[in-house]
């Protein structure tokens, strides 16, 4: 009886004071990592027949290195070709096929070599957000993101890795830690997680509250640390997916854990992040242009088509987008009429549009001519316009004239001048250097002024415009 209780005391004891019972600390809730891109890096091989100076760089589709297409290289990347340290840094252009890609400029010769590597790195900011349920005075909050373990893969060289995420740029100066916490990047460490247990390495971040320092718990309060900025920032890592298996995700592994003054762990928290290829979205906007000609009609005919100041014949109600009918014209006077010319283009050269006659106005019965105009002073030439005012009654004279709406047009208004006869003479009369915004416009003013001897009849003349897009 004795000897039982004696027994019983030594298991208290034990129980009590050696092997005390470990209370287990709630755990941190709502714990995610979200990061501005999800996006694999690019690791593929230089193939086959590259050749110094092209710009057109085929890789290996069949290589070992992770990335097996270009499908997840977009315009606009910056890419690392070549062997070794022997890398040169070149603009994506274009991407020709799943095995092609277009650079910038002529491939350097250490960089055309098969058996180098094509590298786009893809980093992001991480953004992890939990809600603590425990509190250590002085105490350690870890972010543990799976760094790679992989047999040729370093960690922390810059060079984006197949199982993890490598160390890239980042520094401590580029983590926000909450509660005033101070943050510090320890090397990688061993963790062991899952049943059974898996060991995998993790690149160790930390902010460490000061000393006396504390966090909020089970308050709802949320904790942040954000890691990386604009400039210093993890690596994501490349796809360790077949082609055939493009688009799936990749899944790594995060740890939040809490520590206490001592270092010693209170709980920790496992998540995952997913990582994908971006998707490349395309279409195709075919090379347009739009050139339209329409009457300037009754309800312009004061809207000084012609220039400041000037009215259009009372023809301008017939006129349409292919007719210009003066009808009866008033002797030794100027009789007017206007069309609106209007272009619209999505190249992004703009657009240009010209116009010349087939020949001179000519009466349809006898063939006698309405000769082209030389302006005042004889001066003005299918090259040149100059001011037209007055009225020649020893000769008929037809020319014409630019009014600016919205567009670019070589006229001075008020200035006048001859069509050009024949294609070959043909002259700008509307023009865009750049991309336009929207539907360009101008008047294009036509101007008789006939003697009292010009024969009787009915005239007629032709005029041809060509709009041209500059892609």
């Amino acid at each position: 009886m004795v000897r039982m209780r004696k027994f019983w005391w030594v298991l208290l004891f034990l129980t009590v004071f050696v092997f005390p019972n470990r209370v287990k600390a709630l755990a941190p809730t709502s714990v995610k990592d979200i990061l501005s891109s999800s996006q694999f890096s690019y690791f593929a091989e230089v193939g086959v027949g590259n050749s110094a100076n092209s710009t057109v760089i085929s890789i290996d589709p069949n290589s070992s290195f992770p990335s097996k297409t270009t499908n997840n290289l977009f315009i606009g990347d910056t890419v690392s070709i070549g062997v070794g340290g022997s890398q040169n840094v070149y603009f994506i252009r274009g991407i020709g096929n799943t095995a092609s890609l277009v650079i910038n400029s002529g491939i350097a010769a250490v960089s055309a070599v098969a058996g180098g590597s094509v590298i786009s790195t893809r980093s992001a900011v991480h953004t992890i957000s939990f809600e603590p349920q425990s509190n250590s005075t002085g105490g350690y909050w870890q972010f543990l993101i799976k760094a790679t373990s992989t047999s040729g893969e370093k960690s922390s060289d810059g060079i984006p890795d197949q199982n993890g995420f490598d160390l890239g740029t980042l520094i401590a100066g580029a983590i926000t830690c909450p509660w005033g916490a101070t943050a510090s990047i320890g090397g990688t460490v061993a963790v062991s997680l899952g049943s059974p247990a898996v060991t995998s390495y993790y690149h160790v971040i930390q902010c460490a509250l000061a000393p006396g320092g504390t966090n909020p718990a089970g308050t709802g309060a949320t904790g942040t640390i954000i890691i990386g900025n604009n400039t210093n920032y993890l690596i994501n890592p490349t796809s360790s997916n077949a082609a055939i298996n493009e688009g799936g995700a990749n899944i790594f592994n995060f740890i939040l854990r809490h520590l206490d003054s001592s270092a010693q762990l209170i709980d920790q928290v496992p998540g995952k992040i997913a990582l994908v290829e971006a998707v490349r979205v395309t279409a195709t906007i075919d090379p347009s242009i739009t050139f339209t000609i329409d009457g300037v009609g009754a309800s312009d005919m004061t809207s000084g088509a012609c220039g400041s100041g000037t009215t259009l014949s009372p023809g301008a109600i017939n006129t349409t987008g292919d007719q210009v009918f003066f009808g009866s014209l008033i002797l030794s006077s100027f009789n007017q009429l206007g069309q609106r010319l209007s272009c619209v283009t999505n190249a992004s050269g703009g657009y240009v549009v010209t116009a010349y006659e087939a020949g001179v106005m000519k009466n349809i019965n006898t063939a006698t001519t309405i000769p082209d105009t030389l302006c005042d002073g004889a001066n003005c030439s299918p090259t040149n316009a100059t001011p037209w005012s007055v009225i020649d009654n020893t000769r008929s004279e037809f020319g014409y004239t630019m009014t600016n709406i919205n567009s670019n047009i070589p006229f001075i208004e008020g200035y006048f001048k001859p069509f050009g006869i024949g294609s070959d003479n043909a002259q700008k009369i509307m023009e865009r250097t750049s991309l336009p915004s929207g539907n360009e416009s101008a008047y294009v003013c036509y101007r008789l002024a006939v003697t009292t001897s010009q024969e009787a009849g009915d005239y007629e003349g032709k005029i041809v415009y060509t709009a041209t897009a500059t892609f």
